[in-house]
């Protein structure tokens, strides 16, 4: 029973293993496109989405472009008249509500690969920067500008010879935000497009 798994095993390691150690990985010119979703980290889990394009320029680095969708909450005060019996003052109560952001922008980014085993799992960090718009109501509508820089950190686990699992952390800082920091953390597939 048991050398009859040893082989079972030994098998499955020759068809999965033998694709992955094959597989053409971060060499040059090799475009990518991936998709992720993720949350804040900190206060509430907001949503944020992604998709984003890259390409290697060798080994070790790679440019990445994407779109991106991201909620933020936050708290804010609101001015509200408080019923008095006839003949008294109305009196001003200020109460806190909760509101969420809706940003969209697109951002742009340097990586470099930190550490690999060369066959299948890639850890890389980035830096780069992001701009577009955040869409608050509260009370009404109103869309602001938003820029800054962010800085991120992500790991690519190839299951396939063409598709990876990636899972990273960023921290954007937007100084025209409701929020001026977000911690985020995402996961997606990244599909690399040679043939």
């Amino acid at each position: 029973m048991y050398s009859n798994m040893k082989i079972v095993i030994l098998i499955l390691l020759l068809f999965t293993g033998g694709s992955v150690i094959k597989a053409q990985r971060h060499y040059k010119r090799i475009s990518a496109l991936e998709g992720s979703y993720g949350t804040n980290i900190f206060g509430k889990a907001d949503n944020m989405a992604n998709i984003s394009f890259s390409k290697y320029i060798d080994r070790t680095s790679y440019w990445k472009a994407g779109l991106n969708y991201f909620e933020k909450s936050f708290d804010y005060s609101v001015n509200t008249e408080a019923t008095q019996p006839l003949g008294i003052m109305p009196v001003m109560q200020n109460q806190q509500r909760e509101e969420t952001a809706r940003n969209w922008f697109v951002n742009g980014s340097y990586n470099r690969t930190i550490a690999s085993n060369l066959k299948s799992i890639y850890w890389n960090i980035g830096i780069g920067c992001f701009l577009g718009t955040e869409y608050t109501r509260h009370p009404s509508k109103e869309y602001q500008f938003i820029v800054g820089p962010e800085i991120g950190t992500e790991i690519e686990l190839f299951i396939l010879p063409k598709l990876a699992f990636t899972i990273g952390i960023k921290e954007m800082w937007s100084p025209l935000s409701v929020k001026n920091w977000n911690t985020v953390w995402n996961a997606g597939l990244k599909i690399l497009l040679y043939k």
